[in-house]
């Protein structure tokens, strides 16, 4: 069993855990979201993370991020860097919801099948509507 944390900038990762509501109702405690609004205290963003990271324990978290590059993908790999040996984390960006609709499904597995499952569900979630047609 795993945890999965849903990390963006402003509001996205609050939204993306209200969709999954709408279409598949209320997430178990495994998932939760941080947001990232802008003036942010970053230390206290920073704080907030490890603290769910430290909560997962052996359970391992993925941690899906809207945006390679960002700040909250920047201070999730300081997190990963100080916790990792302590806690399995895995960290995934792109998120989209048709990867964290299939994640829903899948928190019976570890960290390390999820991963595999967010990655694959979320390029499969993304099509051409036209190339369907033909």
């Amino acid at each position: 069993m795993s945890k999965l944390l849903l990390l963006s900038h402003a509001d996205l990762s609050k939204e993306f855990y209200n969709a999954i509501h709408l279409i598949m109702g209320k997430p178990d405690d495994r998932v939760d979201f941080l947001t990232l609004p802008y003036g942010t205290d970053i230390e206290k963003y920073q704080q907030q993370l490890e603290e769910r990271v430290v909560k997962a324990g052996d359970e391992g978290i993925l941690i899906l991020i809207d945006l390679f590059g960002g700040s909250p993908f920047m201070i999730s790999t300081r997190v990963y860097q100080k916790y990792h040996e302590r806690v399995q984390i895995e960290i995934v960006t792109g998120a989209n919801l048709p990867m964290i609709a299939e994640l829903m499904t899948n928190l019976d597995k570890d960290v390390k099948e999820l991963k595999k499952i967010a990655l694959e569900a979320g390029l499969n979630g993304i099509v051409d509507f036209s190339s369907k047609l033909d």
